[in-house]
């Protein structure tokens, strides 16, 4: 006969594991710069839903402490100054989350110019005027988007289009119609930190996973 106290052990043991997940308090207070980045670019209800989906007993955020402001500064700068061949463009680890899964997005300036991604129609097709989307078939299931944005103070700028991916579990758990959704917030969003001058529009539909 087991006896009470090995029930009551059992109890803690349990307990402890529900408890050691982090409640949206906690990961507002472990993780203050990654949930203020990850609910600017997302918009709250959508990160809501996605804590909801990967939620777990070691749901943290995996991004860097880096905030929506330095990131547009970073990517605005890098409009402004000289391309740098060398060096080539910054990839920004814009928000991450992980524990049933993982969500992960980046942002950066495309190492493609607009004419090859143009041609090369394999991958690329057109969302919307300014906007281009990549067969989520042939980049590992991501969402991955380009667009012009013409940044202001940037004359010379040789390269104007932004490149944006967001990453995410694969359905049931994250459906593809809330995936193309949140790459197109991610891209809205950026569009308006960055306030391209030339005002793309992304589209509600990006035409993938049709």
């Amino acid at each position: 006969m087991i006896s009470s106290w090995v029930f009551w052990v059992l109890g803690a043991v349990v307990a402890g594991v529900v408890l050691s997940g982090c409640s949206g308090a906690d990961l507002s207070e472990k993780y203050p710069t990654q949930w203020k980045t990850c609910n600017a670019l997302f918009g709250a209800k959508n990160m809501e839903s996605l804590r909801g989906i990967l939620d777990s007993g070691d749901l943290k955020f995996s991004s860097s402490a880096l905030s929506v402001d330095q990131l547009t500064k970073g990517l605005t700068q890098e409009a402004i100054d000289p391309y740098d061949k060398f060096m080539g463009f910054e990839e920004y680890d814009a928000c991450g989350l992980s524990g049933n899964g993982r969500l992960t997005s980046t942002a950066r300036w495309a190492a493609d110019s607009l004419k090859a991604v143009q041609t090369n129609t394999e991958r690329w097709h057109r969302a919307a005027a300014d906007v281009y989307v990549a067969d989520p078939s042939g980049v590992g299931g991501d969402v991955d988007l380009v667009f012009r944005c013409a940044i202001n103070g940037a004359s010379g700028q040789a390269q104007v289009l932004l490149e944006t991916r967001v990453s995410a579990p694969d359905p049931p758990r994250v459906s593809e119609a809330f995936h193309q959704h949140l790459a197109v917030k991610l891209a809205r969003t950026l569009r308006d930190e960055l306030e391209c001058t030339n005002e793309p529009h992304v589209p509600d539909d990006l035409g993938v996973g049709d």
